[in-house]
């Protein structure tokens, strides 16, 4: 395994340039948010042709009972080296021991946005009240069991006063299940997700984000097992994430990335 970094002009020669052997190479295994599965459409195969490590990655909402769910994996022993989620699931799931605490790191932050089957009319959602109006005209609203969905099922639809009013014509996207393949399939007019989780479903046309007074700002972090596996090879992964290379690939998915902290 041979640690990440960065070729930085000709006179500095990175030892991921050279090629790696099998021997060397080492699987990484990661469990993480849907946020994020637009990015690693880049972020992976950049990252793997650099390190000769292979990312293995599993997918599920930070939030919720589904056995998909990142809370529900870790519980059932599932694999991990790194876990990448939102910062609440993280700290929630950190008195359990799963993780290294301390190699924590924020890598990108995401707000939620609305979505509508491909070629259907946009709804206005400006303002507050043409969201609320959009919600209560709907025929069926999709949200997640993840961090967005948490927030618009316990406080956004209340807030709107609208959560009664619209019980009955919500579905809810169970596990990895992304709300972009609802709207993508016709079970759902209307949707709400996280951006990057919306712009990159095909079938689904994206209206734009919520307007910032009912606005919910999710912050998405990794952290390493507490007993990885193969933690000199995640922790190179992790280094990659927070990375100036890494920028702009995050942020062409819709997320829009954190500077770390250095602890």
């Amino acid at each position: 395994m041979k640690p990440f970094s960065t070729l930085r002009g000709l006179a500095i020669v990175s030892a991921l340039a050279l090629p790696p052997t099998a021997a060397s190479a080492e699987v990484i295994d990661i469990v993480a948010t849907g946020a994020l599965q637009g990015a690693m459409q880049k972020l992976k195969p950049a990252y793997e042709k650099a390190s000769g490590n292979t990312l293995r990655i599993v997918w599920g909402p930070s939030f919720g009972p589904s056995p998909e769910s990142i809370p529900s994996r870790l519980k059932a022993k599932a694999p991990m080296d790194l876990t990448i989620g939102s910062v609440e699931m993280i700290e929630t799931l950190s008195a359990d021991g799963y993780f290294a605490v301390a190699s924590q790191r924020p890598i990108a932050e995401s707000r939620i946005g609305v979505g509508v089957p491909a070629g259907k009319p946009k709804p206005d959602i400006r303002t507050v009240e043409a969201v609320k109006q959009a919600l209560l005209k709907a025929n069926k609203i999709a949200y997640s069991q993840g961090a967005s969905g948490v927030f618009i099922g316990g406080t956004l639809l209340p807030k709107l006063g609208i959560a009664d009013a619209v019980k009955a014509k919500t579905v809810i996207a169970e596990g990895k299940q992304l709300v972009g393949t609802l709207l993508a399939r016709g079970d759902a007019d209307l949707g709400m997700q996280q951006v990057s989780e919306l712009r990159v479903t095909p079938g689904v046309d994206y209206v734009g984000p919520l307007p910032e007074a009912i606005q919910k700002v999710s912050t998405f972090s990794a952290v390493l097992a507490a007993q990885a596996p193969h933690e000199a090879a995640a922790r190179s992964f992790l280094t990659f994430l927070t990375s100036a290379e890494a920028r702009p690939l995050l942020t062409a998915s819709g997320l829009e990335p954190v500077k770390p902290q250095r602890k």
